[in-house]
């Protein structure tokens, strides 16, 4: 100390006398300059001044050398107000216990060897913006009563914020954590900021609490990341995130919104016994492993619409304890070649609405009766919806659930042109006109509505060759009842001395004969006869024991032949069709 009396020279940062051979004072001289002994006798003597006056501490610029505890060392246990920014801390640094009463300020620190907090308490403002721990840093148990900002703060040790608690505003925004970094049980009860944040080795959030909003945007994990039971009671955002190894949020709360715009998963996303509370969405997010949602609650919408899922890997999602009604968004997802598992309850409702599908293997009973726009009515989507299940169903050779969704597609297709389901608006030159039933009959929807309605019952549009049968039976059973009515004529005369014997059942009856032979009024009307008479003309067999009556009958007989070839071709069509002629 007598040397920097001595020497009149002043440093050029605090105008302290210089140490030694040095241009700076003892605090702002380099590590070789001066030795630890008189670096901390120095300190000693600088704390105690500040202590006696109850000034702040001024730390700016120091160059810390040797391990410096400022509770046994310098018997700091409550700072006022400290300004550490720009100082450098060769050895390591001990803070047990510190309370930092009003502004604490670390900004441009280094800190080379092992640091922490532990126990700390910050009652103000926190500043550790471009701050680099080179080692070590332990903020367990530290509780940060003001605002905290760790902004291009680098830990290249490992890192531990284990059950801290944030008051108010946490700033993680641009941080680079090269080892191990740990925010278990840590609470967030301000907004949190870890934008653009670099993880580069685990991160672990088990059980912390998120109380404001969180926002991730930006972050890249490069690798394990978990935040097992953790709870995010505001809006949480991990939009354009980067996933480079196993995604963990196994059994975490989202009680707000959250959403992965954008993000990128390269390998597992683990989303099992989640909890989405109001809407979770994957827009744009990228898929590149495997990736299970089993989620617990009553999610308002989970929405994976522009998402891709890549080429051969699992998609699987269970919600099996939805209370109230749930959507599930496929808009616009690319679906190709991956095995999209679904377990969903009777409230769980799917929206396919231009979901790229294409050999993507799902099953029928995981989607039927789930899809959005067939609950709501809105037919033309539906129909569009089901021509994509259906084409995709035929690319992988499930052709029963391929004749399900073409079926269902053609329902739609017929209750969308009907009446007054299809009284909507119409636009012509740029006005808007009321569909009303003339001009439903005008547009040639009410023909369309026909032809639709008659192949859906009749033949369920090629796809029920039951369905052809049955109406071959009505058909037959009408006309029988027709012919039943009006009569047939027996044609079976034996000729004797100008009288003849028709044979009716079993009895012999005398009948005049015409002129020419004929019989003149053979007239039957038995219903086991018609109805044997219209099969027979219905089939065009034609065994010539029964013929119809002239006018009406054959009308009838002509009308019902011409049908029956049509009907039988049709369950032709209808049962190569279902048997393999796709």
């Amino acid at each position: 100390m007598n040397q920097e009396i001595d020497n009149p020279s002043k440093c050029p940062i605090c105008g302290r006398p210089t140490h030694k051979e040095s241009k700076y004072c003892i605090f702002h001289a380099s590590a070789e300059e001066k030795t630890e002994r008189e670096f901390k006798d120095a300190l000693r003597e600088y704390v105690n001044k500040v202590k006696k006056k109850n000034k702040d501490f001024d730390f700016r610029s120091f160059i810390f050398i040797g391990k410096i505890d400022f509770c046994k060392d310098l018997n700091i246990t409550t700072l006022k107000s400290a300004d550490f920014n720009n100082a450098i801390f060769e050895g390591n640094v001990v803070f047990l216990k510190a309370i930092f009463k009003e502004d604490a300020v670390f900004g441009n620190t280094t800190f080379k060897e092992f640091t922490t907090f532990k126990n700390a308490t910050f009652e103000g403002f926190v500043d550790f913006c471009n701050v680099n721990f080179r080692k070590y840093a332990g903020f367990e148990n530290v509780t940060f009563r003001g605002n905290v900002n760790f902004r291009k703060t680098t830990f290249e040790g490992n890192t531990i914020f284990a059950n801290a608690v944030f008051k108010k505003y946490a700033g993680f925004k641009n941080a680079i954590f090269k080892g191990d970094s740990i925010f278990g049980g840590a609470t967030f009860e301000g907004n949190t900021i870890f934008a653009n944040a670099v993880f580069k080795k685990y991160a672990g959030f088990k059980n912390a609490i998120f109380k404001g909003d969180s926002i991730f945007g930006g972050a890249t994990f490069e690798g394990n990341i978990g935040f097992g039971c953790a709870t995010f009671y505001g809006n949480t955002g991990f939009v354009h995130v980067i996933f480079v190894d196993t995604a963990r949020f196994r059994s975490v709360t989202f009680k707000g919104f959250v959403i992965f715009v954008g993000a990128t998963f390269n390998k597992i996303a683990d989303f099992v016994d989640v909890k989405f509370e109001v809407f979770a969405g994957f827009k744009g997010a990228t898929f590149k492993e495997n990736a299970y949602f089993n989620i617990k609650t009553n999610v308002g919408k989970l929405s994976f619409s522009n998402a891709i899922f890549t080429s051969g890997k699992t998609l699987k999602i269970e919600i099996k304890e939805a209370k109230k009604e749930v959507i599930v968004e496929f808009k616009k997802t690319y679906l190709e070649n991956i095995d999209l598992e679904l377990f969903l309850n009777e409230k769980v409702l799917i929206d396919f609405t231009g979901a790229f599908l294409r050999n993507t293997n799902i099953q029928r009973g995981q989607i039927e009766n789930h899809i959005l726009q067939e609950e709501e009515g809105e037919y033309l989507t539906t129909e569009k919806i089901f021509l994509n299940l259906k084409n995709n169903f035929h690319g992988i050779g499930q052709y029963e659930d391929e004749s399900w969704a073409f079926q269902i597609e053609k329902d739609m297709e017929r209750k969308s042109l009907s009446f007054p389901r299809n009284n909507k608006t119409l636009k012509t030159e740029g006005q808007t006109e009321k569909i009303t039933f003339l001009k439903w009959i005008e547009k040639g929807d009410f023909i369309k509505w026909i032809i639709s309605s008659f192949s859906h019952v009749i033949y369920g549009y090629g796809e029920k060759p039951w369905n052809v049968i049955k109406s071959a039976i009505i058909i037959i059973f009408l006309f029988g009842l027709s012919f039943n009515l009006i009569g047939i004529a027996n044609p079976e005369i034996i000729e004797l001395n100008g009288t003849a014997i028709h044979e009716s059942l079993g009895n012999i009856v005398e009948v005049d004969l015409m002129s020419k032979g004929f019989l003149k009024n053979n007239i039957i009307r038995n219903f086991p006869d018609s109805i044997y008479f219209s099969l027979i003309t219905f089939t065009t067999l034609g065994y010539g024991d029964f013929r119809p009556l002239e006018g009406w009958g054959r009308i009838l007989a002509g009308s019902e032949a011409f049908i029956g070839a049509f009907m039988m071709a049709l369950f032709v069509y209808t049962f190569a069709r279902r048997t393999g002629g796709r």
